[in-house]
């Protein structure tokens, strides 16, 4: 485990910050976590990031570059939650962590001046987290943004064994363990927010899906883009054919990276204030 958690903060340590950055360390409705700014964009706009690592990697700090420059492309400040990880803090906590932060910044802002995004685990966390808070019966955030989403922890799909020679990232066994090690033996009676794909999501906001073709976890965005629209809910799915997981980290050197930038500005502006 210390040495994933090690060997993917390292690859992110590499991702560059530009300089016209503010970056700012916080404790944010009890959570740790970093606001992130560019020039230009404004303070009355809030995104609120969840970073991927299976719920049990990543962090915050490693994701101050990506959230930088969602900042730039949605106007918006950015804040990216160090949300509580697994094993040590198995189901619910990060999906605590999630909604303090969201329900924090809808009250500083306006749910309509606020959006959710995450990528991997931490778009499997932004449907869990809205999940709980729709049934508080509390607001939710203008729209949703998805990158890559980890929405389905029975981790059936066909697409690891369809994709698994082409992703050099994700696989259905360390898929497996991730999620075992975050439930902590719970399931879908027991852990239903953990599980958004067993339920009704007619009641979301607005979603923006993005997936790369080559894979192992297409099926979940692809599945979740049909439900979506069957659930009646606006959604914006596209898949990147050639593109691996989470590939818009990597804006430095990456044309579709970038392109998928530009799609989740654009989505963002026409959906809040």
């Amino acid at each position: 485990m210390e040495d994933g958690r090690a060997g993917f903060e390292a690859m992110l340590a590499r991702l560059p910050i530009a300089e016209d950055v503010l970056v700012t360390a916080d404790r944010f409705s009890g959570v740790e976590g970093y606001w992130v700014q560019a020039a230009g964009a404004v303070s009355s706009r809030i995104g609120v990031m969840f970073h991927g690592g299976g719920y049990t990697m990543g962090s915050a700090k490693g994701y101050r570059a990506y959230a930088a420059e969602v900042s730039r492309v949605s106007n918006a400040r950015v804040f990216v939650a160090e949300y509580r990880l697994a094993p040590e803090h198995p189901f619910p906590a990060a999906i605590e962590d999630a909604c303090g932060v969201l329900g924090a910044a809808m009250d500083e802002v306006g749910a309509a001046s606020c959006f959710a995004i995450g990528d991997s685990a931490g778009g499997g966390l932004v449907l869990s987290a809205l999940w709980e808070m729709r049934g508080e019966g509390g607001p939710l955030p203008a729209c949703v943004v998805l990158v890559s989403p980890l929405v389905d922890l029975t981790v059936s799909n066909a697409s690891f064994e369809e994709r698994a020679d082409l992703d050099p990232i994700v696989s259905r066994n360390g898929t497996r363990r991730n999620a075992e090690s975050y439930l902590g033996g719970r399931g879908p009676s027991d852990a239903a927010a953990a599980f958004p794909m067993l339920s009704d999501l007619g009641w979301l906001p607005p979603c923006l899906v993005r997936v790369g073709g080559r894979e192992c976890l297409l099926d979940d965005s692809r599945n979740l883009a049909a439900k979506l629209q069957a659930d009646g809910v606006q959604v914006d799915y596209r898949v990147y054919e050639d593109m691996v997981h989470v590939w818009p980290l990597f804006s430095e050197f990456l044309p579709e990276a970038q392109e998928t930038l530009q799609e989740i500005g654009a989505f963002v502006g026409a959906q809040v204030l």
